[in-house]
């Protein structure tokens, strides 16, 4: 039959066309040679091996071989993806930091105990660090808990861990406690600085002749009941009755807060609280009426004497009075709350001209009381005694600091001591 092989010359006797899709190892190869006869739109497609052949047009010669094409890359795509991947073993999660930090972490939560005293952790913290601890034991139980998941759960858990012990209640300003005189059964300093008290009798009653010294009141500060009826664990004062501290630089700071709990038992005057030599140095006393009424004197010099205006003591009732000093400013406190400000009194506290010993519940050592005095009221010796200048009533868990302390941290000593 005239005509000619498309697209190869006429005369040629091997296939123009060879068409090969896909070929696999075990595959037959398949190929198919055009014969295109003269003036006819018309093709005879034969394949070899000769299975078969038919005629075609030439536009559906163009789908036909698209559709072979097609074919092809689709069987090759299927054979790739079948049972030809690795197969993929689930790794594990490495849990043994996760063990560890949850076994350290309940540990610290079951020794943690809630209260409102230093050392104690704060009310409903171990709670919170429990659901913590729980979601990280959750993860550990997962089996298919990532490893991202579980590292997760690690830094989670220290995280809470540090905020579990952050909520631990400190000292106020332990760095700038001079003294703590608690009075659980003795006067002693429970800071490690070692200002101890000793229990002293006192000048009584008005002195006869200045500068002779008021008859000895003859009686020690006894132990009491405190603010929370625990036997033992509070001091009366009476009859000029005092504890003297010895003298050291610590106890006369540039700035200063005085924090303690009274329970006056009268409108008395000059109810010493805390005093180092009086107005050559400082003093915290409740004046008629009970309010708080502290001295210094300043390196300027100047005395500066200021009262907590409307804050009042109560009488018979424990109650807590703080005051501080700092250059331009001296505040009052009354169970913990803010009740008086001054500005305008400036100058770093002075040191005292001689080394008097500190007195608590009592205007001045009874040495001092027994000397003449030799350089008028700025003398260490000077005494002019207008009224009784002795505490009259009960004191409890005295602070002395070398600074002013903040609002919040007279407020937080307020909170720990008002409860058992």
């Amino acid at each position: 039959m005239p005509g000619r092989r498309w697209p190869a010359s006429p005369t040629s006797t091997t296939p123009a066309t060879s068409i090969s899709p896909f070929r696999r190892a075990s595959a037959i190869p398949i190929r198919c040679w055009v014969f295109e006869p003269a003036n006819q739109s018309t093709k005879t497609f034969h394949f070899f091996p000769p299975f078969f052949s038919f005629r075609m047009n030439r536009s559906k010669v163009y789908l036909l071989l698209l559709s072979l094409v097609l074919i092809g890359w689709t069987a090759i795509i299927s054979s790739c993806s079948k049972n030809n991947d690795p197969v993929v073993t689930p790794v594990s999660a490495d849990k043994t930091r996760l063990t560890a930090v949850i076994d350290s972490t309940t540990a610290i939560y079951n020794a943690g105990v809630e209260g409102t005293k230093p050392g104690f952790y704060a009310a409903g913290s171990k709670a919170t660090f429990k659901t913590a601890i729980d979601l990280g034991t959750t993860t550990k139980n997962d089996a298919t808990a990532t490893q991202a998941a579980v590292n997760t759960a690690v830094a989670n858990l220290r995280r809470a861990a540090l905020a579990f012990q952050n909520s631990r209640i400190q000292e106020v300003s332990a760095a700038n406690l001079v003294a703590q005189w608690k009075f659980n059964g003795d006067a002693k300093d429970a800071t490690a600085n070692g200002n101890d008290g000793m229990l002293k009798t006192g000048p009584a009653g008005v002195a006869p002749t200045f500068p002779a010294a008021p008859a000895d009141g003859t009686q020690l500060p006894v132990l009491v009941a405190d603010r929370f009826n625990v036997a033992n664990q509070a001091y009366s004062f009476d009859n000029g009755a005092y504890i003297e501290v010895p003298y050291k630089v610590a106890l006369n700071p540039q700035a200063i807060t005085i924090s303690a709990w009274v329970k006056r038992l009268d409108n008395n005057a000059n109810n010493y609280i805390v005093s180092l030599n009086r107005w050559t140095g400082y003093k915290l006393q409740l004046q008629d009426f009970g309010k708080p009424f502290l001295t210094v004197t300043t390196n300027k010099p100047d005395t500066y004497d200021r009262d907590a205006d409307s804050g009042i003591v109560p009488v018979n009732t424990w109650t807590h009075v703080a005051s501080s000093y700092t250059d331009g400013t001296m505040k009052f406190y009354i169970n913990g709350a803010l009740v008086k400000t001054y500005t305008g009194v400036t100058g770093a506290m002075q040191a005292i001209p001689q080394n008097v010993n500190l007195c608590i519940g009592q205007q001045l050592p009874k040495n001092i009381y027994n000397s003449t005095p030799t350089g008028g009221q700025t003398s260490a010796t000077y005494f002019q005694y207008y009224s009784p200048a002795y505490f009259k009533g009960q004191m409890d868990d005295i602070r002395l600091y070398n600074r002013a302390l903040t609002d919040a941290e007279v407020t937080s000593i307020y909170t720990i001591e008002s409860t058992q």
